[in-house]
């Protein structure tokens, strides 16, 4: 059994404080709540006067609280100053909760620090307003034309004065690496997200509130230079990785991820069918030379049997050759690569893949210079998608970024195994060991309608989250649960409109983000045409699946 003990004035009772006791019994076996007496509600209000004209007898609201279904009992509390320390010590409680914005009294925590009672703050919260975390990669696109700078409310024309900061990456959540601060609407005061979801987890709802944080993080990207070449680790590669190199791979946890164009985006992902790879080596010979005549040979053989073992085997025979090419090796044959992508094209023209893997070899050369991950561009597939298309990264597969704006959403990590096209540390014998080798078309997201002007992006094979993207034209208003057992955590990407959880309003425009707890509806209205994305774990997460829990690094 756990017995959890509440307390409050409830002159008058309220939503909120149903909102808040139904999260405390939640907590627990059974409810007991303190309700604060006459004198204590007297001096409240300031004088005996204005609790005759305003205040309720505590015998009614003892009697209101212990009608809900939810409270098991209910008693008036016998402390005389504004705690109800005495009356803890008195009913000996597991848990000592508190809702929204209170937290227990110095009197009331010594109480239970002495008895060892656990203290509970935050129950009842239904949304909270994020402040996210901006990252300034040199990959990052200039404040003139980067979504994360307009998000941010620093997007504006190039002038003297103009800071040159790059404006890479919008983090929300709760990552320790670049955790979001939070706030109650209308409090003007942020902490950390993740001191306030340790604080106040049952806005988590119950699965998660243990805990305490969010098995996904959301972002929005703006791509001005490419991306590494890299791939992130299925669960068991991370905790091995992590346990051994924790400085190196921060967390046990997989990352599983998608890209979801705001823009134009391109990106290079998964390895393409091998006849795609063998027809881009005979129109580059310099390809076909760095990897030798041996793994040509395997290519070749393995694309006329058509066995998958045979192709797998032969794709990480020929990119674990060429990525572990001498460097010496690397800039003669890049130099000659780039000689002949730069040459004018026969007359009868280069077909359309030749022409695109050209075209990519002379741009990531003049971003990189002579470095090993530009021969990627033939072995993976190179992905041109419009606004609203969806890009699957599945664990294990290798891709890069390469121009463009996006919503991105993962499960909560940040291990990254790198390749090339990057200064950082390249950790190539893990990377060519641990990817999927096999040739098909890039890994799409189809999203599916669900309503008019409510899309989802989902996939089988991911357990911690989904995207759902709402599209409202003016005047337009809806409620919307996004998730009944877990948080929900999006941001307005452009128009403005009005968010109402439990009667409290908050004004939506871009760049506003916001955390709504476990099963919260909100009703929202657009006053001009509005756009919102919106993640939450899917459903049959909390049926399958028990969350990985980061092994936290501290906050900066």
């Amino acid at each position: 059994k756990c017995v959890v003990v509440a307390s409050g004035y409830f002159n008058p009772l309220h939503y909120g404080h149903v909102s808040y006791l139904q999260r405390a019994r939640e907590a627990g076996t059974s409810l007991i709540v303190i309700v604060n007496n006459d004198q204590q509600t007297a001096k409240k209000l300031g004088s005996p006067e204005a609790f005759q004209t305003t205040g309720i007898p505590a015998r009614d609201r003892v009697r209101l609280v212990r009608s809900l279904a939810c409270v098991d009992a209910a008693i008036e509390a016998v402390d005389e100053d504004e705690s109800v320390a005495l009356t803890i010590r008195m009913l000996h409680p597991d848990v000592f909760a508190n809702g929204g914005k209170q937290h227990a009294t110095p009197k009331e925590a010594e109480v239970c620090q002495e008895l060892g009672i656990k203290m509970i703050d935050g129950l009842g919260i239904e949304m909270l307003l994020l402040q996210p975390f901006t990252q300034h990669y040199d990959w990052g696109k200039p404040k003139t034309s980067s979504a994360v700078a307009a998000l941010t409310g620093q997007h504006m024309p190039l002038t003297p004065s103009t800071s040159i900061k790059p404006y890479a990456e919008l983090w929300m959540g709760d990552h320790p690496s670049g955790p979001s601060k939070a706030r109650m609407p209308g409090d003007s005061v942020a902490a950390c997200l993740m001191s306030t979801l340790k604080s106040s987890p049952g806005l988590l709802g119950k699965k998660l509130a243990e805990e305490a944080q969010l098995p996904f993080l959301l972002k929005v990207l703006s791509i001005e230079k490419a991306l590494s070449i890299q791939a992130h680790p299925d669960r068991a590669l991370a905790a091995k990785l992590h346990q051994e190199r924790p400085d190196v791979y921060k967390d046990r946890n997989h990352k599983p991820e998608i890209a979801i164009a705001l823009t134009d985006f391109e990106a290079l992902c998964g390895f393409r069918p091998i006849a795609e790879l063998l027809e881009l080596a005979d129109a580059a010979p310099e390809l076909a030379s760095i990897i030798g005549p041996e793994a040509m040979r395997q290519l070749r053989s393995a694309s006329a049997s058509g066995d998958e073992a045979e192709i797998a085997a032969a794709l990480k025979q020929a990119y674990s050759t060429m990525m572990r090419s001498d460097e010496e090796v690397v800039s003669s044959h890049l130099r000659a690569l780039v000689g002949r992508a730069s040459a004018p094209p026969p007359a009868s023209g280069h077909k359309d893949n030749v022409a695109k893997a050209f075209m990519l070899v002379r741009r990531l050369f003049e971003q990189f210079g002579a470095d090993i991950g530009i021969f990627s561009v033939f072995f993976l597939n190179f992905v041109e998608m419009k606004i609203g298309e969806c890009l699957y990264m599945p664990q294990n597969t290798p891709h890069a970024y390469l121009s463009g704006d996006i919503v991105e959403c993962m499960a909560c990590s940040d291990n990254v195994v790198r390749g090339g096209l990057t200064l950082k540390y390249k950790d190539l014998d893990v990377l060519c060991e641990m990817l999927v080798y096999k040739g098909a078309p890039p890994p799409i997201i189809k999203p599916e309608v669900l309503e008019e002007g409510v899309k989802l992006y989902a996939h089988r094979e991911l357990d911690e989250f989904q995207v759902t993207h709402l599209k409202m034209s003016a005047g337009s208003s809806r409620r919307y649960c996004f998730s009944g057992q877990g948080p929900a955590l999006g941001f307005a990407f452009t128009g403005r409109g009005i968010m109402k959880v439990s009667g409290e309003t908050t004004q939506l425009e871009s760049g506003v983000v916001f955390l709504l707890a476990a099963g919260v509806d909100a009703d929202i209205t657009a006053e001009e045409e509005l756009s919102c994305f919106v993640a939450c774990c899917p459903p049959h997460y909390f049926h399958t699946h028990r969350p990985e829990v980061l092994k936290r690094m501290p906050t900066r």
